[in-house]
Parts: structure tokens; C-alpha cells; sequence
């Protein structure tokens, strides 16, 4: 990709083609894997954005993986005594195929936040002359989650 100025030019990158991020780990303080805390992670996660646990995987009271959306790609959540430390811009991009699909997670993350005042949710904001969508949201993880949907075609 190039970058020219406030403009996003996609152009083809010399690499490997099939590099694809397979997953991202985040310490948490160890209260986020009491029983209560535990669930409200996986109950945000699960019912917003369908990730869901790998059990076959989880280590109880350490460590926590949610396929995120498939078994190659997943967030590893572990605690910790010293946990994460994010400014706030640190985050966890991922893209949608359709504004649809945006606006829909947009939606059950606004429910979510109706009912939990943690739920840190911005507005969806577009972009690059109308080409990308995103907005973010972050709940009891120390990164941000990042929906992204381009409406230029995908250049893989």
C-alpha cells in the first residue's frame, strides 16, 4: 500500500501472498478471569461480534482464546500481575465485506452499550472520499476493536 499525503492510493505490495495475521495477544489484570468478569467478556465479544471460546484451549483462570472468527484466527487473552498498558489508539483492525455487515455490528454494539455503561463506542466515520467505513469500540480489553469496510475492491 501507498501512502501519499492524507490520500490512500491501494496498490499491489512485493511479498509473500498469503501472509494473513492468524492472531493477537492481550494481558488482562487476573480479576478479569473471576467468574462474573469472565462471562461479561465472553458474553460482549460472543453476542457482538460472534467470537466465541476455544475450550479445547483455554486455560481456567489464565488464559482465554476467542476465535475471532475462525480456529486460524483468534485473541488470546491472558492474565497477568502486570497487565497491558495501552494510550488508547493501540488497536485490533479487522474488515467486513459489506457496509451491511458494518452497520450491523455498529448496531449490536450499541445495544450492548445501552445496557453497559463500559462499552466505549465511537461513531462510524467514512473516510478517504467515501471509501472506508470504520468505527471503533473497546470493552474490558485494553486494545480497541477497529470495523473496517472498504468499498474499493480488495487487492490480494
Amino acid at each position: 500500500m501507498k501512502r501519499t499525503g492524507p490520500v490512500w492510493h491501494p496498490q499491489p505490495v512485493a511479498g509473500p501472498p498469503d501472509q494473513r495475521f492468524t492472531h493477537v495477544a492481550v494481558t488482562v489484570a487476573r480479576e478479569c478471569f473471576q467468574a462474573g468478569a469472565r462471562r461479561e467478556l465472553l458474553a460482549f465479544y460472543g453476542d457482538v461480534f460472534g467470537w466465541f471460546e476455544n475450550e479445547a484451549l483455554a486455560r481456567p483462570g489464565e488464559r482465554i482464546l476467542l476465535r475471532a472468527p475462525t480456529d486460524r484466527q483468534y485473541v488470546t487473552v491472558r492474565a497477568s500481575d502486570a497487565p497491558m498498558a495501552t494510550s488508547g489508539y493501540e488497536h485490533l483492525g479487522f474488515e467486513v465485506p459489506t457496509s451491511a455487515e458494518l452497520q450491523a455490528l455498529h448496531a449490536r454494539a450499541a445495544a450492548y452499550a445501552e445496557r453497559d455503561s463500559r462499552v466505549e463506542l465511537g461513531e462510524i466515520k467514512t473516510s478517504y472520499g467515501g471509501r472506508l467505513e470504520v468505527f471503533r469500540v473497546r470493552y474490558l480489553l485494553p486494545l480497541t476493536i477497529e470495523v473496517q469496510f472498504f468499498s474499493s475492491p480488495r487487492r490480494d
